[in-house]
């Protein structure tokens, strides 16, 4: 079996092009769908908005400020791109999201219901999302458990 072989549009050949497609040796790769930082903050957004019913009281009034604070943040919307397996598939890290819903519900800003709940909410569509686990699981990088520490101490009321 022959190797494929990479060409750019500047060096095609049309008689190879059609020689290759005649062989069935032709490949097109389309590449990665590009994501860019305004998207998924758009994304996360409207994401999170579908458990705006589980925000505690202390924080109704501020929880739409609290995510634009973490969204704002470069280091929350790196941690929010989503991976290179999964850009074909998903606008954002779903999981990651989990895991900040997981800190903020410690924290007070969404009640303390099951994660089944949640995840009624965040994905109606299927009865068991992968995701779920994610919300009891928190954020494993200590410099963002910090931030979003920060981001409540400046938004409590």
């Amino acid at each position: 079996m022959r190797k494929l072989e990479q060409i750019r549009p500047e060096d095609f050949d049309v008689e190879k092009l059609l020689a290759a497609a005649r062989e069935g040796r032709l490949y097109v790769d389309e590449g990665r769908k590009s994501v860019n930082k305004e998207e998924v903050a758009k994304e996360v957004r409207a994401y999170v908005a579908r458990i705006r019913t589980f925000v505690t009281p202390r924080f109704r009034s501020s929880v739409d400020e609290l995510w634009e604070e973490i969204l704002c943040d470069d280091d929350f919307i790196d941690y929010l791109m989503p991976g290179s397996k999964t850009t074909l598939c998903c606008d954002f890290n779903k999981y990651s999201v989990m895991r900040i819903v997981c800190v903020l519900r410690e924290h007070g800003v969404y009640e303390q219901y099951s994660d089944r709940k949640y995840d009624a909410l965040f994905e109606p569509e299927v009865k068991d999302s992968p995701y779920r686990k994610y919300l009891g699981k928190g954020i494993n990088e200590n410099y963002l458990l910090i931030k979003i520490r920060n981001i409540l101490c400046k938004i409590k009321i």
